[in-house]
């Protein structure tokens, strides 16, 4: 399924810009009646934002100090072009949405979280993951989904979509709209056939997966972890088929293997499985069609460009010119 492309570094260092510049630095001029984005209140900064001086220090290295002041010039100069035009599509995407009455409902929003949220064990760890690599909290990613929305609705706004390519995409993919199955799976990978049937036979003789994993497998990135590949669809393109065929069968608990592929042979363990129901007849309509529609429509960045020019966005500081 096709998913608008999520740029998260500007909208990142704008929040940070704006919590180290202070509120002198993000609320000059009109811009602050419009909502410049995630991280930023009607004044422009984030809740809490420190309003210190330049010649606050920040850090210290070797009884030398580093300033508030310096670190943001070193902001201004990596990153400020892209961020600054970050804050000002913000407002420009705002303004035509509400020339064109385009409203983003809390449903809408609650949706495309949910959209954002696939793959992560829960709601908790996805926003947990948010703040600890992104440093977003939950407004802010609040508030990125709905611009995100606005965007898209503002691309799609004049594109049609004929009936019956709705019902031809929904047909040619049952595979997002009907039920779903997610497998939360573990796996100990060998090298060679023998020490992965060593390694069943320690298992029933009732040695523990985990500790297994640790010792045995083969996986870096998951032996750590005693095996744990998260949850993957049933169907997975990217997991391994073999594999899959032979975890589906499992009941939650039991193990499979050893099972030849690409990385070797595999012990799988099934440690979880959630069905989800499938959408009814007009969320699958909607859906599709929101797809279809974002196939045919302007690209994002030509939609963004020319919501600059209309709205005369100009920029004034020389070096933050791209």
């Amino acid at each position: 399924m096709r998913r608008t492309k999520r740029r998260y570094g500007p909208i990142v260092l704008l929040a940070l810009m704006c919590m180290l510049i202070g509120e002198a630095g993000c609320t000059s001029g009109p811009a602050t009646k419009a909502s410049p984005g995630p991280g930023a209140t009607k004044g422009g900064l984030p809740p809490g934002a420190p309003t210190g001086n330049g010649d606050e220090t920040v850090a210290t290295v070797g009884g030398e100090s580093i300033t508030r002041g310096q670190l943001v010039d070193q902001l201004l100069a990596n990153y400020g072009p892209q961020t600054l035009r970050t804050l000002m599509l913000r407002i420009a995407v705002e303004k035509e949405a509400e020339a064109k009455g385009i409203s983003i409902t809390d449903e809408e929003v609650e949706q495309e979280l949910r959209r954002m949220s696939e793959g992560y064990d829960s709601e908790e760890q996805f926003y947990a993951s948010m703040r600890e690599q992104l440093g977003m909290d939950r407004d802010e990613v609040r508030r990125d989904a709905k611009y995100r929305l606005q965007l898209e609705q503002l691309a799609t706004l004049q594109v049609e979509v004929p009936e019956e390519e709705i019902e031809r995409y929904i047909k040619e993919h049952p595979d997002e709209f009907g039920p779903r199955t997610e497998l939360r799976l573990s796996h100990i990978v060998a090298a060679k056939r023998s020490d992965a049937e060593q390694i069943v036979h320690r298992l029933e003789e009732g040695e523990d997966f985990e500790e297994l994993a640790r010792e045995k497998s083969t996986d870096e990135f998951t032996s750590e972890n005693g095996g744990d590949m998260g949850w993957v669809d049933a169907d997975d393109p990217l997991t391994d088929a073999a594999l899959l065929k032979a975890a589906v069968a499992l009941d939650v608990g039991q193990t499979a293997g050893p099972v030849r592929t690409a990385s070797g042979y595999e012990i799988v363990k099934l440690t979880g499985r959630n069905t989800e129901a499938g959408m009814d007849a007009e969320a699958a309509k909607r859906e599709a069609r929101r797809q279809l529609a974002l196939d045919k429509a302007v690209p994002m960045a030509d939609l963004e460009q020319s919501l600059l020019e209309k709205y005369g966005a100009q920029i004034s500081d020389p070096s933050l010119k791209s």
